[in-house]
């Protein structure tokens, strides 16, 4: 198995992760505690999805949706860090 075609995969995932998780924010009122799990569900199904569509296998795929929900889940803090840091000048 190579990891490149992993972080490949997660990069091109994050941001339609992010986008998707905080329009579930929004419209469901999903509370702040259950992000991190969101966004590892919502890259498993859309690495899901989009497995169809790709060369790789399903278990890569799957291993994909998770790095990049992880992933998106720690640039949502931190893009919600550095927004607490820019209100409080």
């Amino acid at each position: 198995m190579d990891l490149s075609a992993i972080f490949i995969i997660a990069i091109a995932l994050l941001a339609i992760i992010t986008a998707v998780v905080e329009v579930f924010k929004k419209t469901l009122n999903i509370s702040p505690r259950y992000l991190p799990i969101t966004s590892i569900v919502v890259g498993i199904f859309i690495a899901i999805l989009i497995w169809p569509l790709t060369e790789y296998s399903l278990y890569l795929m799957i291993v994909a949706g998770i790095v990049s929900g992880l992933a998106s889940s720690g640039t949502f803090d931190l893009l919600k860090a550095s927004n607490k840091k820019d209100d409080s000048k």
